[in-house]
Formats: C-alpha cells, sequence, structure tokens
C-alpha cells in the first residue's frame, strides 16, 4: 500500500495506479533461493495484467527480480 501511495503522488494526473503484489512467493527476499521463489507470482501477475490491458508494471523490488522475463512477457 506504501508503494502504491508513493506511485500515485509522482504520477501524471489521470494515470491510474493498481498495486498488486503475488499470491505465491516468499514475505521478503533475503537470498537467491527466495529471488527464485518470488519470479513465478510475479509473472502470474503481469500475465493477469496483460489479459487487462495494463500499459505498464514497476516491479517495486531491490534486485529487480524476474525483470528480464517480464520484459519477454509483456507487450
Amino acid at each position: 500500500d506504501a508503494m502504491t501511495a508513493c506511485a500515485r503522488q509522482v504520477a501524471a494526473p489521470g494515470t491510474e495506479i493498481t498495486g498488486v503484489s503475488p499470491r505465491m512467493g516468499p514475505a521478503s527476499i533475503e537470498s537467491h533461493y527466495d529471488e527464485a521463489l518470488a519470479v513465478p507470482g510475479l509473472l502470474q501477475e503481469i500475465e493477469q495484467g496483460e489479459r487487462e490491458g495494463v500499459d505498464a508494471y514497476v516491479i517495486a523490488c531491490f534486485g529487480d527480480p524476474g525483470l528480464s522475463a517480464a520484459r519477454e512477457l509483456a507487450r
């Protein structure tokens, strides 16, 4: 919720911001193993966003886990 609020403060007027968190994966990323476990949930959220016509995504996590796969998946 805090990240969504921050994004709304800096977004252009009329920009719709929707904050989501994957339903699966670790509560926090503390290791390479945790990072690997976080990616499938991230990709599921992007798949859903693609079906809904989302224009852009922000991975609000240090290290951008799953960024390369997300770029392949998103239009």
